[in-house]
């Protein structure tokens, strides 16, 4: 099963968000705050993919991806926000955009997809 990094701060998008993902054969590490999401972008757990809000509590969800691409090179990564910006510009990684409110199903065959396109 292919583990997916969730930053996100709200407990119920969290909690549906997880369900959905373990229907479509994902395991989810939660992060509620940008820090617990670094700690777990710089430990050695195998990620298939990362998906950051932008508001989180703590710091810019930005810096997590930024710390994403360069601790996990290649890994996708979802922005995921309910303001209309561009994802941070990184070189080399492409960032995917999910704007809120989203479908929480529609995101989890979102993120199944680019798992199995980069695995």
């Amino acid at each position: 099963m292919s583990s997916v990094l969730l930053a996100e701060d709200e407990f119920l998008i969290r909690a549906v968000l997880v369900d959905a993902l373990g229907d479509s054969g994902m395991t989810c590490i939660e992060a509620a705050t940008g820090q617990a999401a670094l700690d777990v972008l710089a430990g050695d757990t195998p990620l298939a993919a990362v998906i950051v809000d932008l508001g989180l509590p703590d710091m810019s969800g930005e810096r997590v991806i930024e710390a994403a691409v360069r601790h996990r090179p290649g890994t996708p990564i979802i922005q995921c926000s309910g303001s209309h910006l561009r994802p941070p510009d990184v070189a080399g990684q492409k960032i995917h955009v999910f704007s809120k409110p989203y479908n929480a199903e529609e995101l989890s065959r979102f993120v199944a997809a680019l798992v199995r396109g980069a695995g």
